[in-house]
């Protein structure tokens, strides 16, 4: 008699890796400062205008909220290359919704509306189940302990 087990105990069809980044912080004046990391450019960042900080410059929510939208996007498309889903376009906006929780501020809730075009009607079933994979396995979105809601609009290329 042949077992099958549970797909829960299957043995990952990757090997499991960890995987360090490291960033660093310098030049700080005021709330502003420079962000930087190996072989990338820096980037001035600053607390939000909210915080008494700069406005027109990247903050830790922007990233956080951004974050959150590029991992899903790249989820997606990984998804769809290994799964032979073809699409015309892809384009997102996202909004994090950032509130006093008893002590201090925490996001609550990040939604993240991506916009997909395909090239016919038959592949929007399919766009729906990878976007809806994409969402579960996001390692960003999985990490953070905000609801991410996902809002989908697909289309189809005329």
């Amino acid at each position: 008699m042949t077992s099958v087990l549970p797909s829960v105990l299957q043995p990952p069809r990757i090997k499991p890796k960890s995987f360090t980044y490291r960033t660093g912080v310098a030049g700080v004046e005021g709330r502003s400062a420079s962000l930087q990391a190996e072989g990338k450019p820096s980037l001035r960042v600053a607390s939000p205008p909210e915080f008494k900080g700069v406005a027109n410059v990247w903050t830790p929510e922007d990233f956080f909220v951004a974050a959150i939208e590029v991992c899903l996007m790249l989820t997606f498309v990984g998804l769809a290359e290994k799964n032979g889903l073809k699409f015309a376009n892809y384009e997102s906006k996202a909004e994090g919704l950032l509130e006093w929780d008893q002590q201090s501020y925490r996001f609550t809730r990040v939604i993240v509306r991506p916009a997909i075009t395909l090239f016919d009607e038959h592949s929007i079933v399919a766009a729906h189940e990878t976007l809806e994979r994409a969402h579960a396995t996001c390692l960003v979105a999985k990490s953070v302990s905000c609801d991410v809601v996902v809002e989908p609009i697909f289309a189809v290329k005329r």
